[in-house]
């Protein structure tokens, strides 16, 4: 048997693919990601995929994605046994790859159509999303995981014989995370303007990838361009991060407990060369009563319709606090995060997240708080500042992109 470390660079839904050279030992000719011979066992492979993704990138830090399950594959009687990896590149640079031919930053789909070593598309599958992980997902906001639900989409219209198996695939996708309407949305809208095809659903949600990606930029670089520091925020929110290093003003986050997202926030900020205060979410709102700040900028899980926004529990005593203090507060998101409906999923983390001791207690741990609209001074989208009217019309387009499916051929999964 054969063992090979396959690892996926992966940079805005696309993933690099490699041409094995006409000469090669193995496979002339064929496609494959970045590989290598490997010793075997997974511990192994994983020192041997990052080697493999920095000697391509020049970059020893690129982070890992995911790593999936290996995966043995039959060829002529030999059998090959994959060890998969995915990695986030920054960037699609590449410094140098030796014994290669050609190289393609590609849609992952683009493997199904093309002669390839045999099992990368088994590979692929391993660390490629699903309904599934999406699901189980709790590190990934829902910006991100909404692209993820996009390329579940984009893979499976490879596969699938039908319309109606996709259909499937979205309804299992907006169940997996059903308070995150961005994901919902951006689902929907592919299904509601594809033509009923695999084809069309391939193509749209590839075209949906890129504009959605696009359009957290661009609401970054809207609440950069009108905003002024010092910044208060709290918790993760990857388009706030984006705003607060193009706007370069110094910035006090509170941690977000019990999970602390607010500290990565810091730390990706500071690695920056921001100007970073951290503080306890209890002692946020007294920093800023006694400080000058310029607004509080916060991201979104959910915008409803009325306004209100949801998002990491904490926001609303900073959105109340913000509001004693006379600082504005604003949401910087994409339009997609308006919910079509008024529903509120607050989401109970786990209790030991709060407390794991012996005393008999009722813990209470709230994912999410809602923030009355009076309270948010404004929205800024990828097109500027959407008022109250604007948020009530994006509304009524989402529910309008609902309605791909009818509701009595709909079944749970």
């Amino acid at each position: 048997m054969t063992h090979v470390v396959t690892t996926f660079l992966k940079h805005r839904g696309a993933v690099l693919l490699t041409q094995r050279a006409a000469d090669a030992d193995t496979d002339p000719g064929r496609w494959d990601g970045l590989s290598a011979p490997s010793a075997g066992g997974s511990a192994a492979a994983a020192t041997e995929a990052r080697s493999l993704v920095r000697e391509a990138t020049g970059n020893p830090e690129v982070p890992l994605a995911s790593a999936g399950e290996p995966v043995t594959v039959s060829r002529d009687g030999e059998e090959r046994t994959h060890y998969p990896f995915c990695f986030n590149a920054p960037s699609r640079d590449l410094t140098g790859l030796a014994d290669v031919a050609d190289t393609e930053w590609t849609t992952p789909t683009a493997i199904v159509e093309r002669e390839t070593v045999p099992g990368l598309w088994e590979a692929y599958q391993q660390i490629a999303p699903s309904p599934e992980t999406i699901a189980a997902d709790t590190a990934h906001g829902s910006a991100a995981l909404s692209i993820r639900a996009l390329e579940v989409l984009r893979d499976r219209a490879a596969v699938v014989d039908d319309w109606d198996a996709l259909a499937d695939v979205a309804a299992d996708l907006q169940a997996a995370q059903p308070s995150m309407a961005v994901l919902a949305n951006r689902v929907n809208r592919v299904m509601n303007s594809a033509e009923q095809s695999p084809a069309a659903v391939h193509d749209r949600a590839i075209e949906e990838m890129d504009a959605a990606l696009d359009a957290d930029a661009a609401a970054a670089a809207t609440a950069a361009d009108r905003l002024s520091g010092p910044i208060a925020t709290l918790s993760w929110s990857g388009t706030v991060k984006d705003a607060l290093l193009e706007l370069d003003a110094p910035v006090t986050i509170g941690e977000a407990r019990p999970n602390r997202e607010g500290i990565d926030l810091a730390e990706a900020l500071a690695a920056d060369g921001v100007d970073v205060t951290v503080t306890t979410d209890a002692a946020l709102a007294s920093v800023l009563a006694r400080e000058e700040f310029g607004a509080v900028l916060i991201g979104a899980d959910t915008i409803l319709p009325t306004g209100d926004v949801v998002n990491k529990a904490g926001t609303r005593g900073l959105a109340l606090a913000a509001e004693a203090a006379d600082v504005p507060v604003y949401v910087v998101t994409a339009r997609d995060k308006v919910s079509k409906d008024d529903t509120f999923h607050p989401d109970e983390g786990p209790p030991e997240e709060i407390y794991d001791g012996a005393a008999d207690l009722t813990v209470a741990n709230p994912q999410f708080d809602l923030t009355p609209g009076d309270l948010i001074e404004g929205v800024l989208t990828e097109n500027g500042l959407l008022d109250q009217r604007g948020i009530e019309l994006v509304a009524a387009q989402h529910r309008s992109n609902a309605e791909w499916r009818p509701a009595a051929s709909t079944t749970s999964h």
